[in-house]
């Protein structure tokens, strides 16, 4: 009776963006991958359908939304499925689904950012996940171990036989799993953000809470996760464009930093809470993840309109993961970091064409410093 229950709710509630398409639809982010048809071929999108609501605080936004993230994403299993201790094994692919449906309220509008300085957001959540082996891996007849199967002996076989994946518990059984959660934020948004000029502070914080006991589908999830934002940023200089009607920008110099703090604890902990990635790598699976970001932007002139002009940007971030190995009983420490420049040309504010550069340390990896060069579009509507 609780799994019929459940899959109604799930079905309803999957059937609301169909009613809902005509009180608004906003596309977020278009995301590829190098894996997938070169980088060229869009495997995610995130996008929110929104309902008609009244603003219950005059001068402060109400707003109701059902938002959907579905596509591929590519993880690395990096701990033994029968232990859960940190081992490189392998790269495989997910198709995941999540849908939040949230509220959220705004206090006290002002003139400085284009938001309410105060928001508070409540949402009933869920996501499904299926893994399956990497595509490159299936493609290539000349691979014969996977990270979930192997060829021995001219079969393919399992390669985990009976494992209990302490800290990958979404891939027990046929790696299909399902996880409904609970999520309660605030955000604090003093910060004025003007395309190409930016100055001021952001804050936002939120509990998300997956009980095992409402996870009827079976146990893979049972956790509570804190996730935290801290933005600052202080335009150094800008420089308006002469002889025009328009409010653009000729030059302008941003200092910008960025720090992330997670924590999370419970029995059951899937990989898609973790949060611990920085620019060309990611940390360990562990309790506390800190992230920070220091970036100086340089950007250029905006060209016939607001939302077309270059930008580069040097940056330097500083991943620690610490506190207890999830899945295992073992405490860990660990600092890695990431340096290097991003040049990009933003069309509308739509479409970015980007070059990146950069060196990383990952002392789990490898003690050197590893170099790399990306080059790619990134979409977002």
């Amino acid at each position: 009776m609780k799994k019929k229950l459940i899959l109604f709710i799930f079905a309803f509630l999957s059937s609301l963006p169909l009613f809902s398409i005509g009180f608004g639809y906003h596309v977020f982010e278009v995301r590829t991958t190098p894996e997938f048809s070169d980088g060229t071929f869009p495997v995610s999108v995130l996008y929110q359908f929104n309902f008609p609501m009244p603003d219950f605080i005059h001068g402060s936004k109400t707003e109701m939304a059902f938002r959907l993230d579905n596509g591929l994403v590519y993880r690395t299993l990096r701990q033994n499925p029968y232990t859960g201790e940190y081992e490189y094994i392998g790269d495989y692919t997910t198709q995941f689904d999540e849908f939040n449906l949230y509220i959220s309220q705004g206090f006290y509008r002002t003139d400085f950012a284009s938001d309410d300085l105060l928001t508070l957001t409540v949402s009933i959540d869920g996501r499904w996940e299926n893994a399956f082996e990497r595509l490159s891996w299936m493609n290539n007849p000349n691979e014969l171990v996977g990270v979930f199967r192997e060829f021995k002996n001219g079969e393919n076989v399992d390669r985990w036989p009976g494992a209990s994946w302490p800290a990958n518990p979404e891939l027990a059984g046929n790696r299909s799993a399902a996880t409904i959660f609970f999520s309660f934020g605030l955000e604090l948004d003093y910060m004025r953000n003007i395309i190409t000029r930016k100055d001021g502070v952001y804050f936002s914080s939120f509990v998300r809470y997956a009980p095992g006991v409402i996870q009827f589908f079976g146990r893979t999830s049972d956790f509570i996760l804190w996730r935290n934002e801290l933005d600052f940023a202080w335009t150094i200089f800008s420089v308006r464009q002469a002889y025009t009607d328009r409010n653009t920008t000729w030059v302008s110099l941003v200092l910008e930093d960025k720090f992330r703090y997670q924590y999370v604890t419970g029995s059951q902990i899937p990989a898609f809470t973790e949060w611990n990635e920085i620019w060309g790598t990611e940390g360990l699976n562990t309790e506390h993840s800190i992230r920070n970001r220091l970036m100086l932007t340089f950007y250029g002139p905006q060209i016939n309109s607001y939302d077309c002009y270059p930008r580069a940007s040097f940056f330097f971030d500083l991943g620690i993961s610490c506190g207890r190995l999830n899945g295992t009983d073992s405490s860990v420490f660990e600092v890695y970091s990431s340096y290097g420049f991003r040049a990009e040309f933003v069309i509308f504010n739509i479409a970015n064409l980007y070059y990146e550069i950069g060196s990383v340390f990952d002392p789990i990896k490898d003690e050197k410093e590893e170099v790399i060069q990306r080059f790619g579009v990134s979409i977002g509507i």
